[in-house]
């Protein structure tokens, strides 16, 4: 995640993105509308698995799960959380979207945001697959700056 290039986080937001707009197209939908990027909320929940901002009962149980499963329950988190906000978060602009991001963590019941992980139909699957498109599109940009000494 944290090497030179970073590529490895550009990676993990990719395929949030990706999972988000499979899963959530409607909010998927808005927050595009509105100009916001996940990389505007979800770098800091993934980067740091969720120890940054969430509460503790809710930190522990995807580090639990985490050590078990991988980055699989990182993802199905984020989209259960982004889930239980939705209905909130489709009738919000720009600047009130942001405010709601700000505040989330402190409205977040760990229980029920992984109960609600848990009815996410995500497979390993649908991460690898981004996984494989991600890696196929920077091989080519990466071989295009090595074969031109540039960065495209």
């Amino acid at each position: 995640l944290f090497g030179e290039d970073m590529a490895g986080t550009h990676e993990v937001l990719y395929i949030a993105e990706k999972l988000i707009q499979q899963f959530l197209p409607k909010l998927s939908a808005h927050m595009e509308k509105e100009n916001i990027h996940i990389s505007m909320f979800v770098t800091q929940w993934l980067l740091t698995i969720y120890t940054s901002t969430f509460p503790f009962e809710l930190v522990s149980r995807v580090w639990d799960c985490f050590l078990v499963e991988g980055w699989k329950v990182v993802y199905r988190v984020m989209l259960a959380l982004l889930d239980f906000a939705s209905k909130d978060l489709l009738k919000l602009g720009f600047e009130q979207i942001l405010t709601y991001f700000r505040d989330f963590p402190t409205k977040v019941d760990g229980g029920v945001i992984m109960n609600g992980s848990l009815k996410i139909a995500l497979k390993r699957k649908h991460i690898q697959k981004h996984v494989n498109e991600w890696r196929r599109s920077n091989a080519v940009y990466e071989n295009r700056s090595k074969s031109t000494g540039k960065m495209p």
